[in-house]
């Protein structure tokens, strides 16, 4: 299966690998994208286009159904996001469904409460707003690191 993109990075899949691309295709046409938008998000997310929030620590990983699956439900489950807020976060940052959901996800929310003082019901409005802060796991404390899209200074 060639992987859509119109561009020279288009890989080839075989096997598992293929049917695990298609499940995780589906479940984000699932959340109302169309054909063109899952590829695109599914390249982002899993490390096979820009590598601007990786940094190569993602590179042409293939995607899981579970994996998708649990970013979704954290969406829908820990953060009560509607349809429509899901949708608009995966579509603002499609990396959300490559985070690991307890070591990143949860943990950040966890950083929000501690050290943002932020309330249960403030966190969802930051997120819906801004739900890279979802994906942030540096803090330079204003001593840049050069990593500023990752980076705690941004909220």
């Amino acid at each position: 299966m060639t992987v859509a993109g119109g561009d020279e990075a288009a890989t080839e899949l075989v096997g598992e690998d293929t049917e695990q691309w298609q499940s995780s295709r589906q479940r984000i046409l699932d959340l109302g994208f169309d054909d063109e938008e899952a590829e695109k998000i599914l390249r982002k997310a899993f490390g096979w286009a820009s590598q601007g929030y990786w940094r190569k620590s993602k590179v042409k990983e293939v995607p899981s159904v579970g994996q998708v699956d649990a970013a979704v439900n954290f969406l829908a489950d820990g953060l009560r996001f509607k349809e429509a807020d899901i949708k608009k976060a995966v579509k603002s940052f499609p990396e959300v469904l490559g985070l690991d959901v307890e070591s990143q996800m949860q943990a950040n929310v966890e950083k929000l409460k501690k050290d943002w003082k932020m309330t249960d019901k403030v966190i969802p409005n930051v997120v819906k707003r801004q739900p890279q802060v979802l994906g942030y796991n540096v803090d330079c404390e204003g001593n840049c690191l050069g990593e500023c899209n990752r980076c705690w200074i941004r909220l």
